[in-house]
């Protein structure tokens, strides 16, 4: 029973690895449909071995409804707090054992905190995965950032080719850059002023 709770538990941390992916590279149907394969194994398995029922699963569905809705949401609120507590809720309803629940919900959040902090900090310049594939190499028409001098991009405007949270695409002159907004949050296709460049980065603000 024990490795069987452990399976499930680890089945559910991937998942929630594989939907932090989908936000942070560009393989959104690959790690969509590797999340939703993780997280109905986890349900599925959980229904037959622990305490998950039809209201736990829905429970986890509404959670993660409303927390993908916070994603589009500047600031985090009421709905992502919600999002957390249904979501955590379902998953500690899900093992007849609570303590087993309790470990889960802590080493997920300890995978989404690793997890992210890989994805910032290598994945910022370019995509994790394009670092791993030889024949994407850097080249300036795709704009790629390795530190190099992009001083003469201040004071230029362009278009947000995804959504920066801060980081994220960029397009200026039909090229395309990594960038960070100076707050935490711009939309898909919005006017943006390069406003200066640290450490290699090009730092962007939103503007009308």
């Amino acid at each position: 029973m024990l490795i069987n709770d452990i399976v499930i538990a680890l089945s559910f941390v991937l998942a929630v690895i594989s939907l932090i992916s989908v936000l942070f590279t560009n393989k959104k149907v690959l790690f969509g449909i590797i999340t939703l394969i993780l997280f109905g194994y986890f349900y599925y398995q959980n229904s037959k071995y622990n305490a998950a029922d039809n209201v736990t699963i829905l429970t986890f569905i509404m959670g993660i409804t409303l927390l993908a809705l916070e994603i589009f949401i500047p600031s985090f609120g009421v709905i992502g707090i919600i999002g957390l507590i249904l979501t955590g809720y379902s998953v500690m309803d899900s093992f007849s054992d609570s303590m087993m629940g309790i470990l889960v919900l802590v080493v997920t959040a300890l995978a989404i905190i690793l997890t992210v902090t890989i994805y910032v900090k290598l994945g910022f310049d370019r995509s994790l995965f394009d670092r791993m594939i030889l024949s994407n190499t850097n080249s300036s028409t795709r704009g790629y950032n390795s530190k190099t001098n992009h001083n003469n991009l201040v004071g230029k405007t362009g278009l947000s080719k995804s959504i920066l949270r801060p980081t994220g695409r960029i397009e200026i002159d039909g090229n395309t850059y990594d960038a960070k907004s100076e707050s935490d949050f711009i939309s898909k296709d919005r006017n943006v002023l390069v406003t200066s460049i640290k450490n290699g980065h090009i730092i962007v603000k939103e503007i009308a």
